[in-house]
């Protein structure tokens, strides 16, 4: 789920060094979880993982499954100018839906846009400005809904004083943010000292409180919000944040760590905005075509900038990473990763050729994505 260092399979996502690009960046749902994800891994026997039976187009899933050894179901979406969504899988239909991790950052980005658009906050909105006297005497009062969407307000990616518990949890393979729900994520927010704000630092702790902030100002809970203002106007039918593990889907099934062990499902409770959507490939298709092309809710939030990087490096617009991978045009991402899940999602402006890619495994997708962006890999 998040850009903090994620090319570990546990944290909603994360993004790497821009001068590595295509770099291994798994956007999970946080570094303790990734952490607890690496040490089972360690302490376990590897379970053979074999790739699903290939399903819809025959062309991408030939070029596809050489590049996909250790991970078990999966599915492929390549959206390319002007033709319809090529859909393949892997033991995976476009409807079977996946934990997507930190690409859930990318939809509250689109409610925070969103909420913009609505004259309910603005960019420059603090956190003070939105829990008022509540926030009094914080070292974050003064932050603004910009900086926790770029990522440079400062903010840890994980509350401290619940990374012990959230160590533990992850060990377990279970959801390590279960336990805190949005007054919660707000509270411990309100506790942090910021360190090194202004330069970007992965936060799911900063989008998780970026959501609640959002939800605030709008008067309703974040999973309302989302349902309401995301994925009813685009048609998205499978796409909701269940928040809760009792709020999930009948279908709903476990991912697998990298090891191939059971993982159960991450809902992140008050965390949620930085990771607790579940999705298909049909519903991220409209999505990411919505967002490419400005139509969707926050119109072309994905190209806003709000954070410029040095030495024409990494560049973050509300909650999208934009990375120069020629030196023309960048590609436009974000992954994500839990326990048992792995995402990735993007485009190339230049060639406006786009990707979503979904797996029930906790394996980065990133660079065989990028390969596909890229032209690396032909389809």
């Amino acid at each position: 789920m998040p850009p903090e260092r994620h090319d570990r399979p546990a944290d909603p996502g994360h993004p790497t060094d821009p001068a590595t690009f295509p770099r291994r960046t798994a956007l999970a749902a946080g570094i303790p979880a990734a952490a607890a994800v690496l040490g089972m891994t360690a302490m376990t026997a590897p379970r053979p993982a074999g790739l699903g039976e290939p399903q819809g187009d025959q062309e991408i899933t030939s070029a596809l499954a050489e590049h996909l050894r250790g991970h078990r179901t999966v599915s492929v979406v390549l959206l390319d100018p002007d033709a319809e969504p090529r859909f393949a899988g892997f033991g995976a239909d476009p409807q079977r839906r996946f934990e997507i991790g930190s690409v859930s950052k990318t939809f509250t980005g689109a409610l925070l846009a969103d909420a913009v658009d609505r004259g309910e906050v603005t960019y420059e909105t603090t956190v003070a400005d939105v829990l008022g006297s509540q926030a009094a005497g914080s070292d974050i009062a003064d932050v603004s809904l910009a900086e926790l969407a770029s990522h440079t307000a400062g903010i840890p990616s994980v509350a401290t004083r619940w990374l012990p518990r959230a160590f533990a949890s992850s060990f377990l393979r279970h959801d390590p943010y279960s336990a805190r729900g949005a007054e919660q994520v707000i509270a411990d927010a309100l506790a942090v000292s910021p360190t090194g704000r202004g330069e970007m630092s992965y936060s799911n702790h900063g989008v998780a409180l970026e959501g609640q902030l959002v939800a605030k100002a709008a008067g309703k809970p974040y999973e309302q919000l989302l349902a309401e203002r995301v994925a009813e106007p685009l048609g998205l039918t499978s796409t909701y944040a269940p928040i809760l593990p009792e709020n999930l889907h009948q279908d709903a099934q476990r991912g697998h760590t990298r090891a191939g062990l059971r993982a159960a499902p991450w809902t992140m409770n008050g965390a949620a905005p930085a990771g607790g959507i579940w999705s298909t490939g049909a519903d991220m298709a409209l999505y990411v075509l919505a967002v490419m092309d400005g139509s969707g809710p926050g119109g072309d939030f994905s190209r806003h900038l709000l954070h410029e990087g040095p030495d024409g490096g990494r560049s973050v617009a509300v909650n999208w990473m934009h990375d120069p991978i020629d030196e023309r045009d960048p590609t436009i991402w974000h992954n994500g990763m839990t326990g048992g899940y792995a995402a990735f999602v993007g485009w190339h402006e230049g060639t406006g050729r786009g990707i979503v890619m979904l797996s029930d495994t906790a394996r980065s997708l990133d660079a065989i994505a990028l390969k596909v962006l890229t032209g690396a890999v032909e389809l």
